[in-house]
């Protein structure tokens, strides 16, 4: 197995803020799967597709992270990756992540809606929300980048979760070609260069990912969008009001409730959005080593909730563990970094994967 972390400046007892690691799991070695199972644990649920792929399961890919982006290029033997919500409790990861597959392709379960990734497409997730990938054996390239780094390009990036580019596409050739060249020229990037490039990346990313099939830029929204977006913006700036509800925005903004109903339709009613906002919130807060000494009632009611009770009820309905559960569990195994301190690069890949700790000690 060749495992590591290089880094031009060390680990110092840190993260870098730049660095590369190489990762690789021997054919049919089941040690070493495993590692890569709980170094992966932040991000999927992951495992081969059945016993005899795990016994011949093998896996090559070299990552680098700059400037809180992380790009990957492997090849895997076949695979099952699952990201439910117990594993988006768990992970505290707010990114948007863009898949292509350069060989293979897998089979995508999205929140209800099934289809199919091809060789060659480009795939977008939020890995805010739930997903199912069911791949081939594979060669793949990955841009994992944080959701504060495209908010500033894109008005909604909820719309892009299994959004897919097709490579029929022009626009597709141009994003891809970029990623490619992004991680061929990775190595050579300093500080200051790897923070333009991914400013100019995320730029990219927005503006393709706004295109629709016929080429059209649809990241300037149409009025009713922009309403909505005005919506949603207020109810994330009021979480900790435990007033605010349906009555309080139409009162707020002036509109009726069919308006507001029927711009919160998709995503099951405008109730149930600020519920799974308010849940998203305690979920972050509860799992911020950084917040450690709040009380879980406090983060509760720091979220809207006026009732504990109701709290832990909703919260152990949406993630599958109680608020105590969850925070017990973050404590007591820290993902297992300590477990495997004697193969550094599976061992740290829940902290740098991402780009998670960049920086941080």
């Amino acid at each position: 197995m060749e495992s590591g972390l290089r880094s031009a400046e060390g680990m110092r007892g840190r993260m870098p803020s730049q660095f590369r690691v190489d990762l690789s799991v021997t054919r049919g070695n089941a040690r070493e799967f495993e590692l890569w199972r709980d170094g992966l644990g932040p991000m999927f649920a992951m495992d081969a597709l059945d016993a005899t792929s795990r016994s011949s399961f093998a896996i090559e890919a070299t990552g680098y992270q700059f400037s809180d982006v992380a790009i990957v290029s492997g090849r895997s033997s076949a695979a099952l990756f699952r990201r439910d919500p117990l594993t988006i409790a768990r992970g505290a990861l707010d990114h948007i992540s863009l898949l292509i597959y350069t060989e293979g392709g897998c089979a995508l379960d999205i929140e209800g809606r099934s289809t199919e990734v091809q060789a060659g497409d480009v795939c977008f997730l939020d890995l805010s929300r739930p997903v199912t990938l069911r791949a081939p054996d594979y060669a793949s390239l990955t841009l994992i980048l944080p959701r504060a780094t495209l908010q500033p390009y894109v008005d909604d990036l909820d719309t892009l979760h299994g959004r897919i580019l097709r490579k029929s596409r022009p626009l597709n050739a141009m994003l891809v070609s970029h990623l490619e060249k992004l991680f061929a020229e990775a190595p050579a990037l300093n500080a200051a260069d790897g923070a333009v490039a991914a400013k100019g990346t995320a730029a990219l990313i927005a503006a393709f990912a706004g295109a629709s099939d016929d080429g059209r830029d649809v990241i300037a929204r149409s009025n009713s969008a922009a309403t909505l977006l005005t919506f949603r913006r207020h109810i994330e700036n009021h979480l900790g009001d435990l007033d605010l509800g349906p009555g309080s925005l139409y009162r707020r903004f002036g509109v009726s409730r069919a308006t507001l109903f029927r711009a919160f339709e998709p995503m099951g009613g405008v109730g149930r959005y600020i519920l799974q906002r308010r849940l998203e919130r305690a979920r972050r807060l509860i799992t911020d080593p950084a917040g450690a000494h709040h009380r879980v009632g406090a983060i509760a009611l720091q979220c809207g909730f006026g009732n504990a009770s109701v709290f832990s009820r909703a919260f152990q309905r949406a993630f599958g563990v109680s608020p105590t559960e969850l925070r017990a569990a973050v404590g007591r195994d820290g993902f297992s970094e300590a477990a495997f301190s004697g193969d550094q690069g599976f061992a740290s890949m829940g902290r740098w994967l991402l780009g998670l700790d960049s920086g941080r000690a």
